[in-house]
């Protein structure tokens, strides 16, 4: 048999599974269905765990913005030494007894008497507050009118979960093809290690074949060194197959999440029904993908966010209105070094007058996001079509292989029986005989691999049109 056309087909196989981190399952044993390797993987693949993540990231988003509907209360408290009183100096009159002349009859001085009056002015000086100063105090702010500024912002986060919702089911599609393919990846492995451990079963009885007839003389020493060295040479096909196998089995484990000393074995069949095409029509399928897929919906959404989110822009120098309430419990209170409580109510406008014309930026970006969306929505459109008929036309393909491939197994182990019956008979050679057997065992090798990507086809298409 020929070495590297064997290997060839085998390495075709190797590779089936996605590489990621996952939360260990307990056990050491494990046999798995598909539906059960999928369940497995939607539960502990870190991947998905992520993406569920920023769904309840998301969602905790919505509560976030409706909160602006609701009045914002908040308490606090403060205490204040001062070090030195304000104080206000005043000049006063001065009060006291002074001297003023009596005057007689005629005018003149006839003596002097003591009465109160102005005697000059003192400097007074009048202390504002105390020295300790304790206020308590609860606010409460509440939006009046925004023009529809938190309303709009409230619908961007509901579309935005529902676009991480979409993002989710996007992340939980791909793993579920990556599960199937893993899955399938290593049923093929399986039958190609039984198929390489046959093939070199089958020629080693070969060579005892030709040890016989060498023995009786009707054979070469050629034919049957000839015949030893290809049995050598299976050795190291047959260990590279089951390495391939194991190296499948270490990934699908990584993927499910399961401790790599776990045994698996896996409870499924590679031999599927091929008979009919798909059901579904191509353009019938073409159209589900463009209103179905994950990644259009997300987009849709987020093409909606970015119209609300101009809307705010539009509207950000216009005034807003609210509302803030305060009820204070201090000391001292007013003129008073006494506890008591205060309170006051302001309805208050805040309009932007000018902001460097950071605004207008923020709406031409928004614009261009908006524009940036629309040509993506297009991009993503054409991309799901041509996905979709690539898939369908592969699907086809795998399905015709499948047929094909099935029936050229029989022809060539009819080939085979007849070439080992002309062997014995001394009307065929050694080489002959071993060169129908590596034609069977490429046969059914292309069958396993038909078989394989006609169920990796199929799990595409359902991918690819968002099922």
């Amino acid at each position: 048999m020929n070495p590297r056309t064997f290997i060839l087909v085998c390495v075709l196989f190797s590779v089936f599974s996605l590489w990621d981190e996952a939360v260990p399952f307990e056990g050491n044993e494990a046999v798995i269905t598909l539906p059960e390797a999928i369940e497995m993987a939607l539960e502990h693949n870190e991947g998905i765990l992520a993406a569920r993540d920023a769904v309840r990231e998301a969602e905790a988003g919505v509560v976030i913005a409706r909160s602006g509907f609701l009045p914002q209360i908040s308490a606090q408290g403060s205490y204040t030494r001062l070090a030195e009183l304000p104080a206000i100096e005043m000049e006063a009159p001065k009060y006291g007894m002074m001297e003023v002349p009596v005057f007689g009859p005629t005018g003149d001085t006839i003596g002097f008497t003591v009465v109160p009056g102005i005697v000059g002015t003192d400097i007074m000086k009048y202390q504002m507050g105390e020295t300790e100063n304790y206020v308590g105090r609860a606010s409460l702010q509440q939006p009046l009118f925004t023009w529809g500024k938190i309303f709009n912002g409230y619908q961007i986060a509901n579309l935005n979960a529902e676009a991480s919702q979409e993002d989710y089911r996007k992340q939980k599609n791909g793993l579920v093809f990556n599960v199937t393919k893993s899955f399938y990846g290593i049923l093929v492995m399986r039958e190609l290690v039984k198929l390489a451990e046959d093939a070199y079963k089958q020629t080693a009885n070969h060579v005892d074949a030709v040890e016989e007839r060498y023995q009786a003389g009707v054979a070469s020493n050629f034919d049957l060194l000839r015949a030893k060295v290809q049995l050598k040479n299976m050795e190291p096909q047959v260990i590279r197959v089951k390495n391939g196998l194991e190296l499948a089995k270490t990934g699908f484990k990584t993927l499910l999440g399961l401790p790599q000393d776990t045994t698996i074995n896996l409870k499924g069949e590679l031999d599927v029904d091929v008979g009919t095409q798909y059901i579904v029509p191509l353009q019938e399928s073409i159209d589900y993908a463009k209103s179905n897929r994950p990644e259009t919906k997300a987009l849709e959404l987020r093409k909606e966010m970015a119209g609300k989110a101009l809307a705010i822009s539009k509207k950000a120098n216009w005034p807003n209105i609210a509302l803030i309430a305060n009820y204070d419990y201090k000391k001292p209170l007013y003129f008073k070094n006494e506890w008591g409580t205060d309170w006051n109510v302001t309805v208050a406008l805040q309009m932007p007058i000018f902001t460097g014309f950071g605004n207008r930026g923020k709406i031409r970006q928004v614009k261009y996001q908006f524009s940036q969306i629309e040509h993506g929505f297009k991009l993503l459109k054409e991309g799901i079509e041509m996905e979709v008929r690539a898939s369908y036309l592969q699907l086809e393909e795998a399905r015709k292989l499948v047929e094909s491939q099935k029936e050229n197994i029989a022809q060539a182990e009819e080939a085979l029986s007849i070439v080992q019956e002309r062997y014995k008979q001394g009307l065929a050679t050694s080489l002959e005989v071993m060169d129908t057997q590596l034609a069977v065992t490429k046969a059914k090798a292309n069958y396993l691999q038909a078989l394989s990507d006609y169920v990796i086809a199929k799990a595409k298409l359902e991918k690819a049109i968002g099922k």
